[in-house]
């Protein structure tokens, strides 16, 4: 681990673009919600010497496995001279390919590199899905396929052509067997609601309330955009690394512990019951207000559905600002109710979504209202 501990970081362009580092972030949080579903403890570390690296959960690790995520929107497929085009700096000279840059890994590292990914949105032409499929099922592509074999390590001939050959050997031979392609699930162009869909499906074991489930979200993605933003400077140790641009499986603990105070689903049902009766409405009402609400923490759920999620959102803001807007008011049942009055209806004529409709806006006003309340309210 020194070696990666110790060298200096090579030159990241990646984060300049806007698009492609929120979909590099989305897409580091579906990597954890994959390991959180897969019930794998994990530790990652966002933008270090590739886009992502991952090393063992325990107090100290020996390897890394390292991630490049890239994004295409003119390329339906990889092919392997488009992995090893390498790309010119202003000043004239060359970067490595993205495939140049993973046996840089290999070779810098030495064993410390256990893997590396490249993860992308568009697919791989047959040259690459050949060679996974042997190194997948843990055979060797020398022997296997020799003129793959010897294709790719030509490629890397021209790309380090003063490496001693003896060192390009063993190198190559790491780097074929250890580096592996993905093509991402998600899109580039609803990457954020695909990730928000997994999120929530992952959350629900947390029966958290929406609005205490998209606060729980803001607070992991920021996590991922700060670690990948902070800049550090090596040597540093395996401690301040984790520190500075780590991120554990504790964080889905630590968050649970931090909203555990918030009521859950079954509570919030008995806590708007017994707060609606105690203000006088009917059975009948509360009821239909109880169905409502549980009606919609089931539609909130639904992954492909971003208008509705986009609208409760919405409305769940404009009762923040009535709440803050009529603090020393808001306890009076009858001003509470002129006001969700008027909310609902002006909202509802700006508006349209079929699963939208009084009632639902009734529960949710109610579960905004209440979810920082005690259960004696």
């Amino acid at each position: 681990m020194q070696n990666i501990l110790n060298l200096n970081l090579r030159e990241k362009a990646g984060s300049d673009s806007y698009n492609r580092f929120e979909y590099q972030a989305h897409w580091i949080l579906y990597h954890m919600l994959e390991n959180i579903q897969n019930k794998k403890t994990f530790l990652v570390f966002c933008e270090f010497h590739d886009d992502m690296a991952e090393s063992e959960y325990s107090p100290s690790s020996n390897s890394m496995n390292f991630y490049q995520v890239k994004t295409t929107s003119t390329k339906e497929e990889w092919k392997l001279s488009s992995l090893f085009q390498k790309s010119k700096r202003v000043d004239g000279s060359y970067k490595n390919s993205f495939l140049g840059f993973i046996f840089y890994n290999f070779d810098k590292f030495s064993t410390d590199c256990s893997s590396c990914h490249f993860v992308s949105n568009a697919d791989f032409d047959d040259d690459v899905l050949q060679w996974q499929s042997v190194v997948k099922d843990h055979k060797e592509l020398k022997k296997e396929n020799l003129a793959l074999y010897t294709k790719i390590k030509n490629y890397l001939l021209v790309e380090y052509p003063t490496m001693p050959k003896q060192q390009l050997d063993i190198v190559f031979d790491r780097f074929i067997q250890n580096t592996f392609f993905t093509k991402s699930p998600l899109s580039l162009e609803g990457h954020v609601e695909q990730v928000k869909g997994v999120f929530f499906e992952v959350a629900s074991r947390f029966n958290l309330d929406m609005k205490s489930g998209y606060l729980l979200l803001t607070n992991i993605i920021d996590s991922v955009r700060k670690k990948t933003r902070t800049i550090i400077r090596t040597p540093i140790s395996y401690e301040e690394l984790k520190m500075k641009k780590g991120i554990s499986s504790d964080i889905f603990n630590e968050l649970e512990e931090t909203f555990s105070s918030i009521p859950k689903l079954d509570e919030m049902y008995e806590l708007i019951g017994n707060y609606l009766k105690k203000n006088e409405l009917s059975n009948i009402k509360i009821n239909a207000i109880l169905k409502a609400i549980k009606k919609h923490h089931k539609k909130a759920l639904d992954i492909n559905d971003a208008l509705y999620q986009d609208i409760i959102r919405a409305f769940i803001q404009e009762i923040d600002e009535i709440v803050e807007d009529n603090f020393y008011l808001i306890d009076d049942f009858n001003i509470q109710n002129n006001l969700l009055e008027n909310l609902i209806e002006g909202f509802l004529e700006k508006q349209i979504h079929q699963e939208v409709n009084s009632l639902v806006l009734r529960g949710v006003f109610y579960e905004a209202i209440l979810s920082g309340q005690s259960s004696d309210v």
